[in-house]
């Protein structure tokens, strides 16, 4: 064992003297420019909800997690943590699958532990190799999920499979989504969770509303049961605002959104291109089946969200936050 580990750490030295030399005077990787140029792992935007999340990825439909990816480029890793038919019971079951450990190390046996262990054996039995390494290549430490990024912000977006009907598998009592909602944020507030993350902020978003016309038209066409209305939907967005204010958080009402535009719509005068809409209440300009997200209603989220971020947490918005690698400067080329 101990003769492979210092083969391992031979050949590691004499792969990166090599490369080192034949880039010399060219590198970004030099020590001095390394040095500045060093960075942990990006910091962490994450959107936990359900297919209005997952769909949200999909640049045909304009998504609002995609907009927020290109918006955030080279500033922070948006993840997509959306589960399609998913309420607040069963993301309770995989929430600790979602959000990042805090309290714990990594494994010995993942990637990381296996470096930091090889790492510290040449350290102490090689420092002659070690320190020669960490000269050609300071930031290594930096290139392993040991050191993970932060997570900045976590977006929490349930409510509209919570809101079927009673006689649906997706459904869930109003106190016990309110319950699920308070546990989600528990888990980031409280020091004895696991994932407990002080710095994180959060941010709600409402159900958007049910389009009912909507959501016949396609149970009619399709022979499928009607499991979505929208004087469930509103009970269930309006205790997402109830919960964010009892946890002192901000949320975006989508919901409140777009019944005002859907509303205007349905008052909108004879002849105009938004009367045309007048069959569906309106709905159909955000929704594309009564239930989910359009390009506009994406293009309306990602618009609310943008602000609320930046009137909230300034710090928070793009620009704002150093870049996660400096911009290529004239010198490397």
């Amino acid at each position: 064992m101990a003769v492979f580990l210092i083969a391992l750490s031979a050949f590691n030295y004499l792969l990166l003297t090599s490369w080192a030399s034949g880039r010399a005077g060219h590198s970004p990787y030099t020590a001095n420019n390394v040095a500045t140029y060093a960075y942990n792992m990006y910091d962490v935007l994450l959107i936990f909800g359900d297919s209005h999340t997952q769909y949200a990825h999909d640049p045909d439909v304009d998504g609002f997690v995609a907009l927020l990816a290109r918006l955030y480029q080279r500033q922070m890793d948006v993840l997509n943590r959306g589960f399609s038919g998913y309420n607040t019971t069963g993301a309770r079951r995989i929430v600790h699958t979602v959000l990042p450990l805090t309290s714990r190390p990594p494994s010995k046996y993942s990637p990381a532990g296996v470096y930091r262990w090889v790492s510290n054996y040449t350290m102490h039995a090689l420092p002659g190799i070690y320190n020669r390494t960490k000269t050609i290549w300071p930031d290594r430490d930096y290139t392993f999920p040991d050191k993970p990024g932060q997570m900045r912000l976590c977006i929490i977006f349930f409510g509209t499979n919570d809101a079927t009907i009673e006689s649906s598998s997706q459904h869930t009592p109003l106190d016990q989504f309110a319950d699920n909602l308070r546990y989600f944020v528990s888990l980031l507030n409280d020091p004895s969770s696991p994932h407990y993350s002080p710095t994180t902020k959060i941010l709600f978003i409402t159900p958007p509303p049910t389009g009912d016309r909507m959501v016949e038209e396609k149970a009619r066409l399709w022979d499928h049961p009607i499991t979505a209305m929208n004087n469930s939907t509103k009970k269930y967005a309006d205790m997402v605002r109830k919960v964010a204010n009892e946890v002192d958080a901000p949320y975006v009402d989508l919901y409140a959104r777009i019944e005002a535009l859907a509303r205007r719509a349905r008052r909108a005068t004879p002849g105009t291109q938004a009367n045309a809409t007048v069959d569906f209440e309106g709905y159909d300009r955000y929704l594309i089946d009564g239930v989910h997200l359009n390009g506009l209603g994406n293009q309306l989220l990602y618009n609310m969200l943008r602000y609320s971020i930046s009137f909230h947490w300034p710090e928070l918005f793009p620009d704002t936050p150093p870049r996660a690698v400096a911009p290529w400067p004239a010198k490397f080329i």
